[in-house]
């Protein structure tokens, strides 16, 4: 069956806490600047054009829900008379626009947006060119030009990447997602012996954009069960950055500000992304990535055993291609 729309990217997370001053302290640590703030909420933004990336709300912990953005007005329009979605209500956040909402399988919102306008800002974003080394010239990209970074500098957030959430029926969050929003699988992971008789242990799921590149994945689906006590809910938020400076720039202060690191730097096999997780003061993962993988809808989802990769030698679930193994505590309800 058709999806009822494709939506083009997912554009911000909305989580909510019990102090928004401890929460702009950390998400400046993590690399954001504020652009609105009051007794109930706080927008921030990354250095890229979106007029903000992330979301707070004031009250008890919880994950509210992410928003994706419609291709167009007519497909806010034909997501909001779906039985799932409500009508549609004009945005007053930064850079306006207009939303329909809906409550997933987990009790997690998932708005489609349209029509928030960009800020304007001088920087592309690219990064500096990294010299690849060996014989011939056309290796050489940064030439007559250094590279300097400022010792402290805080890192560079590029935009809002993806999400993790801990689902209770890993497919079922897949089928409902794909039929509203045409998200599709790109790595499904079963364990050993990964054949037809065994359970899916998590879907990795990106957007689909036709011929278009779209990251890896933009939603991960993983076992509440196994994770959080069978209790849904967020597992991460995870920003891309402008590149591994930025990645192990952020690393450098958060650990220096006392911040709690839960898994990183590291290099991982699904989505190939450099990867470091760190615990908010609300214990709500963040994540820093770099240099994920692309792929357009041509490329079919991947049965992936999770015990697959890794050192033969020393076995690990989930393993990385360099750096540290998964923490014990990863997802754990703490996060929730």
């Amino acid at each position: 069956m058709d999806p009822i729309i494709k939506a083009d990217s997912v554009v911000y997370p909305t989580l909510q806490v019990p102090d928004l001053e401890v929460q702009e302290k950390f998400l400046i640590h993590f690399g954001m600047h504020v652009v609105e703030k009051t007794a109930d909420i706080l927008y921030m933004r990354g250095e890229g054009p979106q007029p903000f990336i992330h979301v707070t709300r004031r009250g008890d912990q919880k994950f509210i829900g992410a928003a994706y953005a419609a291709l167009s007005m007519a497909d806010l329009e034909k997501i909001s008379k779906s039985d799932s979605f409500g009508d549609i209500e004009e945005m007053t956040s930064p850079g306006g626009g207009f939303r329909s909402s809906a409550v997933d399988p987990n009790g997690i919102g998932v708005d489609v947006v349209f029509g928030i306008e960009p800020r304007e800002t001088e920087s592309d974003l690219m990064p500096i060119e990294v010299n690849v080394g060996g014989i011939g010239e056309e290796n050489f990209r940064r030439i007559n030009q250094t590279k300097r970074f400022q010792k402290g500098a805080y890192p560079r957030i590029k935009r809002f990447g993806h999400y993790g959430i801990n689902v209770l029926d890993v497919p079922a969050s897949r089928d409902w997602y794909h039929a509203h929003l045409g998200i599709i699988a790109s790595d499904i992971l079963k364990p050993p012996p990964a054949d037809d008789d065994c359970p899916i242990v998590g879907i990795f799921a990106r957007l689909d954009r036709g011929a278009k590149p779209a990251d890896h994945h933009c939603v991960f689906w993983l076992p509440a069960e196994e994770l959080s006590n069978g209790k849904p809910g967020l597992n991460h938020v995870s920003y891309e950055m402008v590149n591994i400076d930025d990645v192990f720039m952020g690393h450098e202060v958060l650990k220096r500000k006392g911040y709690q690191a839960e898994w990183g730097v590291g290099r991982h096999y699904q989505g190939s992304q450099i990867f470091d997780y760190w615990r908010s003061p609300f214990m709500q993962i963040h994540e820093h990535q770099t240099d994920g993988d692309v792929f357009d809808n041509t490329m079919p989802p991947q049965i992936v055993d999770v015990s697959a990769d890794g050192d033969p030698e020393v076995p690990e679930m989930v393993s990385s291609q360099w750096g540290t193994g998964i923490s014990e505590t990863f997802g754990d309800e703490r996060g929730l």
